[in-house]
């Protein structure tokens, strides 16, 4: 058995990792990758544009930073919309004092 198992070569690199050996098929080369890449032309009668149009800057607040503090002011309410509702066993149009869950009223 140990005959067989000598003369066994994996051909998966974690099965040879673990015997203690390693196959030529996946042994590391030192050769680089090179990737070239190029630009296509415009078609025929197509201008391109002289520059890259400028972007203005936000207006009327909608900056990142005020966006991403609202999102995070939602957060909060949202989860302490939760809590209350967790802690006191009601929602929040029952507990401000509207009846739910009655239907519509015009129920035969």
């Amino acid at each position: 058995m140990s005959s067989l198992a000598a003369r066994f070569v994996p051909s998966c690199p974690s099965v040879a990792r673990r015997a203690g050996k390693t196959s030529s098929r996946f042994s590391r080369s030192t050769r680089a990758v090179v990737v070239r890449a190029a630009v296509v032309p415009a078609p025929k009668g197509i201008t391109m544009p002289p520059k890259q149009p400028d972007v203005p800057p936000p207006k009327n607040g909608f900056v990142d930073y005020a966006e991403r503090m609202n999102s995070r002011a939602a957060m909060i309410g949202f989860f302490a919309l939760l809590a209350v509702e967790a802690i006191f066993g009601k929602g929040l149009l029952e507990l401000v004092g509207m009846t739910t869950g009655n239907g519509l009223g015009f129920e035969l």
